[in-house]
């Protein structure tokens, strides 16, 4: 009985703990990914432009409303670039992402708070 019990506590956690993932941390752009949080954070080089979509729990995160700015550290080189609202998703203009290069993409809600995620471009 108690190895019964035991097996029972074992998948009640297990099963759990799949019910509250935050995210499956699959591109749906063709992007690099990263959590931040609760938020999915998702990271698309686009020629002479850089592309982050958000996404909250499965659902796209409305971002009219929201700001930011992208660091790109490339070598000993650094430079950013202001993230703006273009649809679905927020867009720094003039960031040419290559292998090897460090971003940090830093997005600014209306009531000011900061949520950041940290990429490397292979």
């Amino acid at each position: 009985m108690k190895k019964l019990s035991s097996f029972l506590v074992l998948a009640a956690a297990l099963t759990a703990s799949t019910a509250w993932a935050h995210g499956d941390g699959v591109a749906r752009h063709g992007g690099i990914v990263q959590m931040a949080g609760e938020i999915k954070f998702e990271l698309v080089a686009k020629g002479e432009a850089a592309e982050l979509y958000l996404d909250d729990h499965g659902e796209a995160v409305a971002t009219a409303k929201l700001s930011g700015k992208l660091t790109v550290l490339s070598g000993t080189n650094k430079t950013e670039a202001k993230l703006e609202p273009a649809g679905d998703k927020l867009v720094a203009k003039g960031v040419k992402l290559v292998k090897g290069d460090k971003v940090i993409a830093i997005v600014t809600t209306e009531d000011k708070q900061n949520n950041s995620a940290r990429f490397v471009i292979k």
